[in-house]
């Protein structure tokens, strides 16, 4: 027999070999988002129960279960079957194909009921990663757009024409809401009496303060002002900030007169 004639002949031989398997089908659920991601599961639950898995990934999965059954998981998106082959079924008696085809099943569907339910948890958690990265993005984002409009905003206080106390009135007024002294009649130098005292106040974010006397509105208010009338003359951007920190206002020598805040601009 010359070798072309051997090798026909025994391809014929493994054709019905083959041709003699009984396999056996079985649809599964899955109510994950994707049939495929199970193989990864499939392979784990099966090296688990004792078996040797041969797994292509996202497509199938399958073991051989004693000497005369393979059990298969085919794996598509949106389903997943489950074959039982028993190997040269149709020349062993029904009973015991029966058996072996129920055994070999039964395997099968532990193995898929522990590696889907796997399955469905990491989708979980690769979702909840995927969505707490996008939020941390989001947030990375919101603050950087903070970030440049807060330096925008600066950069527009800092270079208004001849800066001076225009541009540093504007960043005080973001710290301290606005002040405003009033010493009333003869208070500006002291020299008032007793009665002129009386309507002495000073203004601080808005809240009304009355004051006893004109050096209780000076500390109150009138440094801060001060401080910031000699920075028209200056060329230093950061004067009127230095303001705010070496003179910040001070009314507590005076009295909080809420129901007066009306009057403060």
């Amino acid at each position: 027999m010359n070798t072309k004639a051997f090798s026909l002949l025994l391809a014929l031989s493994l054709s019905l070999a083959a041709c003699s398997n009984v396999r056996q089908t079985t649809p599964l659920a899955y109510a994950g988002d994707d049939g495929r991601s199970t193989v990864a599961s499939l392979e784990g639950a099966i090296q688990k129960r004792g078996y040797r898995p041969v797994c292509k990934d996202r497509e199938f999965c399958k073991f051989q279960y004693g000497q005369e059954v393979w059990v298969h998981f085919k794996t598509g998106s949106d389903k997943v079957v489950m074959a039982v082959d028993v190997v040269d079924g149709k020349k062993m008696p029904a009973d015991k194909r029966k058996a072996l085809t129920d055994e070999a099943t039964a395997v099968g569907e532990a193995i898929w009921r522990e590696a889907s339910a796997e399955a469905i948890e990491r989708e979980k958690v690769a979702a909840e990663k995927a969505k707490a990265e996008a939020a941390a993005r989001a947030e990375a984002e919101r603050r950087e757009e903070e970030r440049k409009t807060a330096e925008a905003k600066a950069s527009g206080n800092g270079g208004s024409s001849g800066g001076g106390l225009g541009g540093f009135l504007g960043a005080a007024a973001d710290v301290l809401g606005g002040i405003q002294v009033n010493t009333g009649p003869g208070q500006g130098n002291g020299s008032g009496g007793g009665q002129g005292n009386a309507s002495a106040h000073c203004c601080v974010n808005g809240s009304y303060y009355q004051c006893p006397s004109a050096a209780a509105v000076n500390k109150c208010a009138g440094e801060s002002a001060a401080c910031l009338s000699r920075c028209m003359s200056s060329s230093d951007m950061s004067c009127g900030e230095r303001c705010m920190k070496e003179h910040p206002p001070d009314p507590s020598d005076c009295q909080r007169q809420s129901d007066k805040d009306g009057q403060c601009r």
